[in-house]
């Protein structure tokens, strides 16, 4: 699938990425620092879509993006094509064209999940990610052994 698809499945507004983009939207996130093995697909309301080494796909917290948080969404992605028919062909001219559902505060970090979601496009998007991401990692990291906080 060579153009990106997008739209309503259910209550989650649904984003599945060209398969020639993923590799470089991937990279705007740091994708594989904090979720290696697995391939971004694209997003699903306020979670990744992605493709394990399993073959399943999965849906991850984009905040945390950590496989602690992963669940799955398709057993494979033979599963997922029927859904994906529902979404339409993305276009520039589509008004949320390259844009990403976000909070504007992350639930983990003391979000409120009833607040209103706002669309960002995707480059701000990943920049409010990956400093997410890094701090999450710094916080569970801290007292870990090798945590230069912790040498004394």
């Amino acid at each position: 699938m060579n153009i990106q698809r997008e739209g309503w499945l259910g209550d989650e507004y649904v984003r599945v990425y060209a398969a020639n983009e993923r590799s470089r939207i991937a990279q705007l996130y740091d994708f594989g620092t904090f979720l290696p093995g697995y391939e971004l697909w694209g997003s699903w309301g306020f979670d990744a879509l992605c493709l394990g080494r399993d073959s399943k796909l999965y849906v991850v917290d984009w905040i945390p993006l950590h496989e602690g948080f992963r669940r799955e969404r398709y057993p494979n992605v033979e599963a997922f094509t029927a859904d994906l028919s529902h979404l339409h062909d993305a276009t520039s001219a589509y008004e949320h064209f390259q844009k990403e559902v976000h909070l504007m505060t992350p639930i983990v970090f003391g979000g409120n999940p009833s607040e209103k979601p706002v669309m960002i496009d995707q480059a701000a998007h990943a920049e409010v990610c990956r400093f997410w991401n890094s701090t999450y990692v710094r916080i569970k990291n801290v007292g870990q052994p090798g945590d230069r906080a912790n040498a004394g």
